[in-house]
């Protein structure tokens, strides 16, 4: 499939506009004037919707946009160029010069879509194409291809032009993310596993970059192979992963595949329909920004990384399930134990009393039911950062000093006293606290007394 045939304008924009949303609204109204459409305001929201869930930048000073609409065609393209460069909030403040926005009809098949933008990526991608659209001298698209015909480069990037064909199903998403990732010189590539069903696409994941599995199964992949670190995390069954991607990125620091300074390319995906749908850009000291100034890691030192991956994974499935069909929250109170404890008073017998360490780890599968059983009780869960559970039913109490109550975050409308009492206790001690919504099922991590990440209620299919 070309995507030259759904060029809505062959003309490309001069966008006046200095930052992104000012761009995208400039570009989506000159498309709804060309396509006679009355809905340019709902077009925009949705465009800067997708972009506040993930960039669309993809590196060689190229954005593309995009939203999904009601209408006849199955595509529609519009190209908009800066020469001084919008402020697209990319990684190392990289700016965008050109914007090819990309409008899809509702309900056209996503394998489709993804082999489009993943030939309009290469397209504007080519240093030949990038400098003749930046170039004033040119007005056109179509004077563009025509160039790039004679440059003699028609069989790399010409939109239209036939491929050779490769064995086995193709991964356009994986492709851009390789490409990507040397563009922002990444430090790794993270892949979502769960999304496909089999392990066929690792063999289409050509990179020379570190390659960081996610999975909630670890039992698919071997351990003993040496191509790919592997990271066990919480399922995201439906909906958009980029909490997954952050929820890998955290648990690849608290191993030490990352550091602070690195950058990754993450690709998730939806487990339904097994397929890769999104590319995410993750500068960790920017999107972790907050949590490096006040400590030097974002997980506590003396957690431990499966501790943490288990502790999530339990989260999850008490999310997921509830008990008894209820729906159930609670607190996990993680590491700095004894500073923790200064801040507890038990609201019932401790279940935990007793017991010794090893009936009582977090990594023991014959507790899982029991942690899941006292989690419909009030209070917090505390373990400690080797994964001993030191009590259930524990309220927390923690003391902020003045200091901490005036730098202390709002936290966003809707949570209520128990993510309250997750960030106070870890803006008080060394600790990362993981809080499940009662109402809403959704998973909140706490460090330093502000928002880590949050992870949605996952689906039942």
């Amino acid at each position: 499939m070309g995507f030259s045939e759904f060029i809505s304008c062959d003309d490309i924009i001069e966008l006046e506009s200095e930052d992104k949303v000012s761009a995208i609204t400039e570009l989506a109204e000159a498309f709804c004037e060309i396509q006679k459409c009355d809905k340019a305001k709902r077009l925009i929201k949705d465009i800067i919707a997708r972009e506040e869930a993930a960039s669309t930048f993809v590196g060689q000073g190229v954005a593309i946009p995009q939203a999904v609409m009601n209408m006849k065609d199955e595509y529609a393209i519009m190209v908009g160029r800066s020469a001084i460069g919008i402020d697209y909030g990319a990684v190392r403040n990289a700016r965008a010069h050109i914007i090819a926005l990309v409008i899809s009809k509702k309900n056209i098949d996503d394998d489709d879509t993804f082999e489009v933008l993943s030939e309009i990526s290469t397209f504007f991608r080519n240093e030949t194409v990038n400098k003749l659209i930046r170039s004033a001298e040119v007005e056109r698209l179509s004077e563009v291809i025509s160039e790039v015909r004679k440059e003699g480069d028609d069989d790399k990037v010409l939109p239209g032009k036939k491929k050779t064909t490769t064995k086995g199903k193709k991964e356009p998403l994986l492709s851009a993310a390789t490409a990507l990732a040397r563009d922002v010189n990444a430090k790794a590539v993270m892949v979502y596993a769960d999304a496909k069903k089999d392990n066929e696409f690792i063999k289409n994941l050509r990179t020379r970059r570190q390659v960081i599995v996610v999975t909630s199964n670890k039992t698919r992949f071997k351990d003993e192979d040496s191509k790919y670190y592997l990271i066990q995390a919480p399922p995201a069954r439906g909906g958009f992963g980029y909490g997954q991607a952050k929820i890998g990125v955290l648990l690849g620091v608290s191993k030490g595949f990352l550091g602070k300074n690195d950058t990754v390319v993450c690709v998730t995906g939806d487990e339904h329909q097994g397929i890769f749908n999104s590319v995410v850009v993750i500068d960790i000291a920017h999107e972790f920004d907050f949590f490096f100034n006040a400590t030097s890691s974002i997980v506590p030192d003396d957690v431990k990384p499966e501790i943490l991956e288990r502790v999530l994974g339990l989260a999850s499935e008490i999310s997921l399930e509830g008990r008894e069909k209820h729906p159930v929250g609670t607190i996990f109170v993680v590491g700095d134990t004894n500073r923790v404890n200064t801040y507890v008073t038990q609201l019932i017998i401790n279940p935990f009393r007793g017991l010794s360490e090893s009936e009582r780890n977090i990594l023991d599968p014959g507790l899982q039911e029991t942690v899941k059983e006292f989690a419909a009780i009030d209070g917090a869960f505390v373990i400690t950062g080797d994964g001993v559970v030191v009590s259930a039913g524990s309220h927390l109490r923690p003391e902020l000093s003045s200091e901490q109550k005036e730098n202390r975050r709002d936290l966003p409308s809707g949570l209520g006293a128990r993510h309250a009492a997750g960030a106070d206790i870890t803006a008080c001690s060394n600790s990362i606290a993981i809080t499940i919504s009662e109402s809403t099922g959704q998973i909140t991590v706490f460090k330093n007394g502000d928002i880590v990440l949050t992870l949605q209620r996952p689906l039942i299919p």
